[in-house]
C-alpha cells in the first residue's frame, strides 16, 4: 500500500464513528480514495453535489475555504453557449459571506441534458455599502442526463445504513450497474454526527462523488441522523424540498414518496435528554401524507413507491414493537393501504429480507416491504429500481453482486 493510501485509510478511521471500521481490502481503500478526491485545493474545497428538489428542480451545494458568495452557471446548449446563472436566496438576501454554498436550478427542460459548474468569490471585506471580492473560482464541470425519458422510464438506487462507511458507495454502485437517474440515501448513512467533518466526509463528499458520475441524490434521515451535536445543523449543509426531510416526486411512470420516520424511542426517553419532539412531527407528516395520496400526481401514477428508513411490519407483536416502529405501523401504514402503494423500501434492521403483504387483508399492510442490509462490506446491500409504463422491477444486490431479492410487476 502506498503512502497516499495509508493516509486515506487513516483519514477514514479518524473522521468517522464506531461503525466506520478501517478499510480492509484494496477495493475499499481505492473506493474511499475516489470519494475523498471530491475534496480539492483552492477556494472551492468540496466539489458540487446535486440534490433533488422536484422532477424539474435541482439544488446544488459546494464548500469554500473561506466566506464567499456563490452561484451556479448552467446550460442546456449543445455547443456550451447560453450559460445562465442560478443562486440561493432567502428573505430577499442572496446567500453570501459563508463557506457553505447553495444554488437552486429551475426552469430547465427536463427532456434535455444539463451542464453546470459552481462559481464563487472570496469575500475580503463586507461593509454595509461596499463588499470587496477576490478573483472568481470555478468548480469542475458537472453534467446530468435528461430528467425525462421515453415511455415513463426511470431507474434509481437506494442505500441504507451505511453508518459512515463512505467507501461502500462506489463498490455497491458497481454491482447495481449504471446508468441510473438518481440515488436515495435512506437513513443512517451518518452515525450520530458530532462534527462538520463527519458530515462533509460521509454525506457531502459521497454526494459530490455521485454528481461526478452524473447522479443527483435525495437524502432521507434515519434515527442516527437525529442524534449527535450536529443533528440540528444538517439543514445548513443541505438543499431540501420545502426545507423538509420528507417529500413526494414524480419520475416518469413512478410517484416516489420519501418519508422521515424519526426516532425509534419515545420522546421522553432519557437518551434524548428532553430535546426531541417527534410525536407531533410525525403527526404533521401524517397529515401531509394524507393529502399526498389524495392528490392527482399520486393517483395518476402507474407505480406508487415509498422509501422510508424504518420498515412497517405486520408480523411484529405489538407489545414488542419499539415506539418508532409502532408509530410507522399506526400512522403511515393505513395511509399506504388507502393509497394502494406498490411497494415500500426500507432499512434500519440491518437484516435484509422481504416482508410479504399480510395474509389477513383486514389488517392492511397489503404491499411488500424490501429491507436492506448492514454497514459492513460483507452485509452491505443496495436496491436498484427500474420502472417504465408497463414494468416495475426492484432488485436487492449484495456487495459481491449476488441478488438477494428481486420482484417484477407488470401492467
Amino acid at each position: 500500500m502506498d503512502i497516499r493510501k495509508i493516509g486515506l485509510t487513516m483519514l477514514g478511521v479518524l473522521a468517522t464513528g464506531v461503525w466506520a471500521q478501517q478499510p480492509i481490502t484494496e477495493a475499499e481503500t481505492n473506493a474511499l480514495a475516489a470519494i475523498r478526491a471530491q475534496r480539492t485545493d483552492g477556494l472551492i474545497t468540496v466539489q458540487p453535489w446535486v440534490q433533488l428538489l422536484d422532477s424539474n428542480r435541482l439544488g446544488v451545494g459546494w464548500i469554500t475555504s473561506q466566506p464567499s458568495d456563490g452561484a451556479v452557471e448552467w446550460t442546456q446548449s449543445e455547443n456550451g453557449g447560453e450559460w445562465r446563472q442560478a443562486w440561493f436566496s432567502e428573505d430577499g438576501l442572496r446567500q453570501a459571506n459563508t463557506a457553505m454554498q447553495r444554488a437552486v436550478i429551475g426552469g430547465f427542460d427536463p427532456a434535455k441534458p444539463i451542464r453546470f459548474r459552481a462559481r464563487s468569490r472570496a469575500i475580503e471585506s463586507f461593509k454595509p455599502y461596499s463588499v470587496a471580492f477576490g478573483q472568481p473560482t470555478v468548480s469542475q464541470d458537472r453534467s446530468l442526463p435528461a430528467r425525462s425519458r421515453p415511455n415513463g422510464a426511470v431507474s434509481f438506487l437506494v442505500f441504507n445504513d451505511i453508518h459512515n462507511r463512505a467507501q461502500l458507495y462506489p463498490l455497491l454502485v458497481e454491482k447495481a450497474g449504471m446508468p441510473v437517474d438518481f440515488a436515495v440515501f435512506n437513513g443512517d448513512v451518518l452515525n450520530d454526527p458530532q462534527t462538520e467533518s463527519e458530515v462533509v466526509d460521509n454525506l457531502l463528499m459521497p454526494m459530490a462523488w455521485f454528481a461526478a458520475k452524473s447522479i443527483p441524490c435525495f437524502f432521507l434521515r434515519g434515527n442516527h441522523e437525529t442524534r449527535g451535536a450536529f443533528a440540528r445543523r444538517l439543514k445548513d449543509y443541505l438543499i431540501l424540498p420545502g426545507e423538509r426531510y420528507y417529500a413526494a416526486m414524480t419520475f416518469g411512470s413512478a410517484r416516489v414518496v420519501f418519508l422521515d420516520t424519526g426516532e425509534d424511542k419515545p420522546d421522553t426517553s432519557k437518551e434524548y435528554s428532553g430535546l426531541v419532539d417527534f410525536d407531533p412531527y410525525i403527526e404533521a407528516q401524517t397529515d401531509w401524507l394524507r393529502r399526498e395520496i389524495a392528490g392527482d400526481a399520486f393517483q395518476q401514477a402507474t407505480w406508487r413507491l415509498v422509501v422510508m428508513h424504518m420498515p412497517p411490519d405486520w408480523r411484529m407483536d405489538e407489545a414488542k414493537l419499539w415506539h418508532g416502529q409502532r408509530r410507522v405501523n399506526e400512522r403511515f401504514a393505513p395511509l399506504l393501504d388507502a393509497g394502494k402503494v406498490t411497494a415500500v423500501i426500507s432499512g434500519h434492521t440491518h437484516a435484509p429480507e422481504v416482508v410479504e403483504p399480510c395474509p389477513d387483508a383486514s389488517r392492511g399492510f397489503q404491499w411488500p416491504v424490501f429491507i436492506g442490509g448492514a454497514p459492513s462490506l460483507a452485509k452491505a446491500t443496495v436496491f436498484r429500481v427500474d420502472a417504465d409504463a408497463t414494468t416495475l422491477k426492484i432488485t436487492r444486490f449484495a456487495s459481491d453482486g449476488t441478488v438477494g431479492a428481486e420482484r417484477t410487476w407488470k401492467k
